[in-house]
Order: C-alpha cells, then structure tokens, then sequence
C-alpha cells in the first residue's frame, strides 16, 4: 500500500510538450498558410470588386453634387437654371475636368439636366453592374 502511483501531467504540461513536436507545427504553419490564401482569395475576388463598385459610385455622387454647385452659381448668374449639361460645364472653370470625371463614373448618354426658372433635376446612371439610377432635384435649400 506504500506504492502510490506518481501525479498525472497537468493538462497545459502536456500540451506544451506536444506543441513542439514537429507534426504539430506542421499542422500549424498548414493551417495559418490555409488561411491567409483563403483570405486572400475572398480579398480578391469579393472585396477588391465591391471597392471598385463603391469607388464608382462615390465618384458620381460627387461630380453630381459638383453639378448640383454649378446650378445653383448659374442661377446666380443668370436667374434661372441650366437645361443641358453643355451649358452648365461652359458656365464652369474646370468644365473639362468634370466632363472626364462624369465620363468615368456616369453614363453620360443617360445624363439629364432639366432646368427651368424655379426648379431643376439631375438624373443619371452610374457605370456599375446594377446602372444604379440617381435623381437629384433642385433647389434643397441652403447648403
């Protein structure tokens, strides 16, 4: 009866001694190495288009709120609004600048601008996979 059987390892002593063993770390570096190439075929094939999807779209949000700005100078000027875009990019000093930008991110075949003494409307579709319709009317108020 004075035989007592020695101590089991404590659970994290064990684990230690079996993390180092090269069979292990095998299946560790297998594992992280899965992982990051997952990662990075999600990046490139989901998130990289979502980004360039929602590039576009900023993009033509902006040149149209720059249209949005020139309305309302041009009623300033002239008082009334603009009824085509080429009369609204002359009235603007970086006019090319603009038309490449919209160019880029709008269909400029699709682009509208309707004015008249009190009121106008923008109305365009974006270069993306939806032609996502946007309709801007004006004036809000002050900006």
């Amino acid at each position: 009866m004075g035989d007592t059987a020695p101590p089991s390892p404590s659970f994290f002593s064990s684990l230690g001694s079996r993390l180092f063993e090269p069979r292990t770390l095998l299946r560790i570096a297998l594992s992280l190495t899965l992982g990051a190439a997952g990662a990075g075929v999600g990046w490139r094939l989901y998130l990289k288009p979502k980004r360039a999807i929602a590039e576009i779209r900023y993009q033509s949000h902006l040149c149209l709120m720059r249209l949005y700005d020139l309305q309302m100078a041009y009623r300033g000027a002239h008082g009334v609004f603009a009824g085509d875009l080429e009369t609204l990019l002359a009235s603007a000093p970086d006019g090319a600048q603009l038309r490449e930008k919209l160019r880029s991110s709008v269909d400029l075949e699709t682009l509208a601008v309707v004015g008249g003494a009190d009121r106008f409307r923008l109305e365009a579709n974006v270069l993306d996979p939806q032609r996502t319709s946007v309709k801007l009317r004006g004036p809000l108020g002050k900006r």
